[in-house]
């Protein structure tokens, strides 16, 4: 009987010294893989890789199951089929993929954690919803940086904007602009007609004309007159990726696709760790890669810093 009490006793006490020495340690316990749901616009290659890059982080860090991907194939019409089936069980959070999928699970699932990805102007979509996530947009810093790279001498730089749009943007970079000794030109467009003027407008008091994420402004509809307003005044245009660089601007500025699904990873890994999206603030793509076009350098008669042309990871001859 003695020795039945005893052995209860010091099953006690040692239950009671697990509990202090490991009360105050963090216990890694390798729980079930939380369930996330990955929305991409369309298919194409640098949402593939968005994709495949979250994953392989995600997988690094353990978590291999529980990720579903859907794709709403560039139609909106899909995005109700494929999000109802979510609406009684959400999932721990989202992974979108460009806009058409960031703006259909705000609008069909507004309280869930999402993380966002090639999306322009993710900040002005916070308070639609639970959301943080990479933008689509590098930092000024780094833009800036990059056009005195490319073009050392630089002085003047020439920007059309729709004010609706890019207001906050042209308010920060006139403010860096002036910081760094750069002059900036802008002008704001508010509807396409409006664009042939103001592109005559800054023909022969700017350096370089700079294209930023702006659907007034650059479109296919209007690559048109802002290459034909670069070739005839010889203002190099600073492109929106590579497409831009094979139709004729001096430079574009590419994501590393791959890189933005891990940064993306990261930011998962966080709201994971009961940390609220609108704790944390949305990130720039961190990796800065970028194409340029020799062509277009030889016909303006800019000569390119050979360790641009070496760094480049696309050369257009």
């Amino acid at each position: 009987m003695r020795h039945s009490r005893t052995a209860k006793t010091i099953t006690c006490w040692f239950a009671i010294g697990f509990l202090v020495w490991f009360g105050h340690r963090p216990i890694h316990v390798v729980a079930a893989s939380p369930k996330m749901v990955i929305v991409v616009s369309q298919d194409s290659p640098p949402y593939a890789e968005v994709v495949s890059g979250f994953r392989a982080s995600m997988g690094a860090a353990g978590v291999r199951e529980g990720i579903e991907v859907y794709s709403l194939q560039g139609n909106i019409g899909r995005a109700q089929d494929v999000l109802r089936q979510f609406k009684g069980e959400p999932p721990a959070l989202f992974l979108t993929v460009g806009s058409l999928a960031t703006q259909a699970v705000l609008t069909e699932h507004g309280e869930v954690p999402v993380v966002a990805s090639l999306t322009p102007h993710l900040e002005k979509l916070r308070g639609k919803g639970n959301l943080t996530g990479v933008g689509f947009e590098f930092s000024l810093e780094g833009q800036f940086e990059m056009m005195r790279r490319i073009l050392p001498d630089l002085s003047t730089v020439g920007v059309l904007y729709s004010p609706t749009e890019n207001q906050e943007t042209i308010d920060a970079a006139s403010k860096l602009a002036r910081k760094i000794g750069v002059k900036l030109i802008s002008k704001s467009v508010a509807t396409p007609r409006e664009l042939p003027d103001a592109l005559e407008s800054l023909a022969n008091n700017i350096d370089l004309l700079w294209g930023i994420p702006d659907q007034v402004v650059v479109s296919p509809q209007t690559a048109e007159p802002i290459l034909l307003f670069s070739f005839r005044n010889k203002v190099p245009f600073v492109g929106l990726s590579g497409s831009w660089v094979k139709a004729g601007s001096l430079y574009a500025l590419e994501r590393d696709y791959g890189d933005i699904g891990a940064q993306c990873a990261e930011l998962a890994h966080r709201i994971l760790n009961k940390t609220s999206p609108q704790a944390i603030q949305v990130v720039p793509p961190r990796k800065m890669l970028f194409s340029i076009n020799l062509k277009t350098a030889r016909s303006m008669r800019i000569e390119l810093p050979q360790p641009v042309i070496e760094g480049a990871t696309q050369v257009l001859q």
